[in-house]
Formats: structure tokens, sequence, C-alpha cells
């Protein structure tokens, strides 16, 4: 017995204490003896857990709390305290035919059903549990298993094994699609089914209304991947079923999205469907050029009237860019920058000295950023809108590449058809990083993470943001009022 608790350990008793709160005055059992405190009636299991922690932790008095520790796993071989063991000693499995194995046995002896009859504490247990066997059997290939295991569990555990197993194996293409796609489709299907269960509710942290809130956006988030999955696949009528399904939110406010909804229903022949469809879209200011051009060919093909441009703007919230103009004005600064010098892929060096009065926008990326890269399309809708305009310069400054890395940075602009001003940021002499211009922003940003887009003005950085909110028409309108700003100044 000894030797169970040692390889339970500290964290067993840690996690015993997260699980009960009931008041105890526990002064009175200093110095009660562990024997005589498990045959005491008016002592139930979650007390004397209490009792123990007493000893362990507040009195330093290891003996008898490992002693009461003891008892009390042989007085409850199925109650709160022999389940958490369990629990460590299943995580502790070295291989993963142990982990399995071990899981199991875990789950045999403390079903979740006979848990959730009582539920005091420890659902972290059971969610952990579930979220490593799944993704242990998802690894193995043994998908009979994880999908057997998925169906009879809540939201907020199902979600997760659909998270970290089949949307990774969606974006890595890990596993074969049509097994895919049946692993995909039928929890989908439960996870639909089961989004307002309440699972997310918990004290302290989602109450009824934030818990319905987080589920809805999960469940966009797998939605998202299964139509991806779906639309990859050529499968347009069943992806266009699961569309119904968005959040208010989600039906229209990513970017990406709206992409896959707008070919689903060219693909589809739904041509009555594109135009209140991108109309929702410009609405959530969530749109991509070519998503414009779709909706001014079928206006201008109804309408003769050349109002187009009143049309796409009566569309918009005013709200929302009342929002936008908000955050934007948020983030005007004035601050002096180091002046620099960097190199395009021809060669040319480009000095911000000779810049003048310009207004010039510095996009800081790289390769290696989601990120960076998603917000591509529109920075080169910002490029296209002011590249007759001699007043405002954008540069697409490469950052934080390695090895070759101008070869990097030219080769994925070209190879995507971007028409960029590509820059690339210096070497480091002091440390052999390529971030030395970015460098010398941090200090402006408390931050050193990409994408970071930069306004500059006669020497002074005028405007900084850093991130991708998903939606190339609102980074086009965040920058557009920044530029516009600026150049009204007299």
């Amino acid at each position: 017995m000894r030797r169970t608790i040692g390889l339970i350990g500290c964290g067993l008793l840690l996690g015993t204490a997260t699980v009960f709160a009931q008041q105890i005055n526990k002064e009175q059992y200093r110095d009660a003896a562990p024997k005589d405190l498990i045959k005491q009636t008016a002592l139930n299991e979650q007390q004397l857990s209490t009792i123990q922690r007493y000893f362990q932790f507040e009195l330093k008095d290891t003996k008898r709390g490992q002693e009461l520790q003891e008892l009390l796993l042989q007085k409850y071989p199925k109650g709160a305290t022999a389940r958490l063991a369990a629990f460590h000693k299943a995580s502790g499995a070295k291989t993963m035919e142990a982990l399995i194995a071990q899981s199991e046995d875990f789950l045999k002896a403390f079903p979740y059903d006979e848990w959730h009859k009582e539920p005091i504490g420890q659902e972290f247990i059971y969610y952990t549990t579930y979220r490593t066997l799944g993704s242990s059997y998802f690894d193995t290939k043994q998908f009979d298993k994880f999908l057997e295991l998925s169906s009879p569990l809540n939201f907020k555990t199902e979600n997760e094994l659909y998270r970290w197993n089949v949307m990774r194996a969606t974006v890595f293409k890990i596993v074969g699609p049509d097994t895919l796609f049946n692993i995909s489709t039928r929890m989908i299907n439960e996870l639909v089914k089961k989004v307002n269960d309440g699972s997310y509710e918990e004290q302290g942290v989602f109450n009824k209304e934030t818990a319905a809130a987080n589920a809805a956006e999960q469940l966009d988030n797998e939605l998202t991947n299964h139509i991806t999955l779906l639309h990859s696949m050529k499968k347009y009528a069943e992806a266009k079923k699961y569309f119904p399904h968005l959040s208010a939110k989600g039906a229209y406010g990513k970017a990406e999205l709206n992409v896959l909804h707008l070919d689903i229903l060219q693909q589809t022949g739904d041509q009555q469907a594109i135009q209140p469809f991108l109309e929702n879209c410009v609405r959530a200011n969530a749109m991509t050029a070519p998503m414009f051009d779709k909706l001014k060919e079928i206006y201008t093909a109804k309408n003769k009237d050349g109002k187009y441009d009143q049309y796409l703007e009566s569309l918009k919230s005013v709200k929302d860019q009342e929002t936008l103009i908000a955050e934007v004005k948020a983030g005007m600064t004035n601050k002096e920058y180091v002046p620099f010098a960097m190199q395009d892929p021809e060669g040319k060096t480009v000095r911000s000295s000779e810049w003048g009065n310009r207004i010039v926008v510095l996009d800081f990326w790289a390769t290696w950023c989601k990120p960076c890269i998603s917000a591509f399309p529109g920075m080169q809708m910002l490029v296209d809108k002011y590249s007759n305009d001699p007043q405002v310069a954008i540069y697409m400054v490469g950052t934080m590449q390695y090895d070759n890395y101008k070869e990097k940075s030219e080769g994925y602009i070209k190879q995507q058809g971007f028409r960029f001003h590509l820059l690339h940021d210096n070497i480091d002499k002091a440390t052999g990083h390529q971030d030395a211009v970015f460098r010398t922003f941090v200090p402006f940003f408390n931050s050193s993470g990409i994408p970071r887009k930069v306004i500059l003005k006669d020497g002074v950085m005028r405007y900084t943001a850093e991130g991708y909110s998903g939606s190339p028409s609102k980074l086009v309108d965040e920058l557009t009022y920044a530029i516009e700003l600026l150049k009204a100044e007299k």
C-alpha cells in the first residue's frame, strides 16, 4: 500500500483538494489518529479528505497524511479518492498500448454514468480520460472504437474529440478522405443535436448564457471544418445542408467560409440565393475581392442606374463601421521611429528617410505565420485601391524567416500570384536573426507578434495594429480609415 501512495504522490493529493469544499473545523482533529478518524460515522469521505489534506499540507505531517490516505482508499474503493488515484495511474502509462489499456480499465472500474448520478467535482477526470483515450484510438486508427467512445459523450467532450482529432486530420491530411468523411459526418450530426445540452456551464467559468455562446462558437468551428472537407470532396449538395446549423454570427462572419459558401451555391445552381447571401456577407463585413465582383455583376445586370456604390454602402452596418472607426482611432499613435533601409527582391535599397510626408503602410509577415498569409487577400485589395495614389505606399516586409529567407518570401508571393512590393527585413548582426528592423519597432508594441501593421508618416509611426480579424474587407476598411485620417491632416 505504501508503494501505491508513492505513485499517487502530491498530484493526487492536490487534485483531491480541488474536488471537495466542505466546511469542517479541522483544528479539532489536530491530534487525532487516522485509524480513529476512519471509524467515525459522523465523518464522510469528503470531510475525511479535508482532514487528510490538513495533515499533509498545513501541519506538514506526512506520516499521518499518508496513513489517512491509505485508509480512505481501503474504506471507499469506488469513492472520489480511489477514482483520482486510478486516474493518475492510467495517466502515468509509458506506452500507447498501456495508456489505452489502463484508460479502458479506469472507465470500467469507474463508469461515467455512475459518477454522473452524484457529480461532486472531478469532471476533469472524465474529460481528460476521454480526450486522451479518443486521441489514442484515433492515432492507432481504431476508428470504430473512437466513434463508439464519442457517441455517448456530452457536447463539450465530444467536441474536444472532434477538434483535436478530426479537425487536425482534415488540416494535415493524415487520414484518407473517405474514412474522414464517415467519421466527421457522424460526429457533426451528433454535435448538432447536443449543442444545447449546457455541458459548458460551470460555476465561476460559464453561466447559462455564456456557455451557450461558447457552444455555438465551437459548433461553428467544427461545421466550418466539415463543410471544408465536403467541399474538397466536391460533395456540394451535402455541404449545403450544414449552413443552416451555423449561428447567426458564424453564418456570414468568416470570409474563408463565405468563399466556400458562394462556390457551393454556384455549384448547386442556386442562383437566386447568391445575391441575398452576398448582401449578408457585406453586412458582416466579411468579403473578398471576387465576392465584391460577383455582387457588382449581379447588381449591374439587374439595374442600369449606375448606383452600385450607393447600393453597396447602404448594405453596410453603420454600428459596425462606427465600432471599427473607434478601434482605428484607438490605434493611432505618434512615435518617432529609427530610420532604416531594406532591400527589395531586385536588390534595390528602399530608405525610410526618402519617404518624406508620404503615408507608408508596412505589413510585417512570415511564410510560417498563417494569420499573416491569410490576410494577404485583404492586403492585395488595399494595394489595388491605392495603386494610383502617389501619396500612399504599401510594403510587405518579410521578417523572422530562417535559412534562405529571400527565396522563401519571394517564392511564396510569386507562387500565390500576389502583386506586392516586397521588402526583406535585415539581419541582426548581434543575433543572426532576420528581424533587425522589426525589432526597432517592438518597444512601441510591447509585443513581438505578427502580423503587425504599421503606418508611417513624416518620420513618425502614426498607427499600428497586431493580428488579423479573418476578413479581407474589414482589413481594407481598417487601414483605409487610418490612411484617410492621415491624409485629412493639415
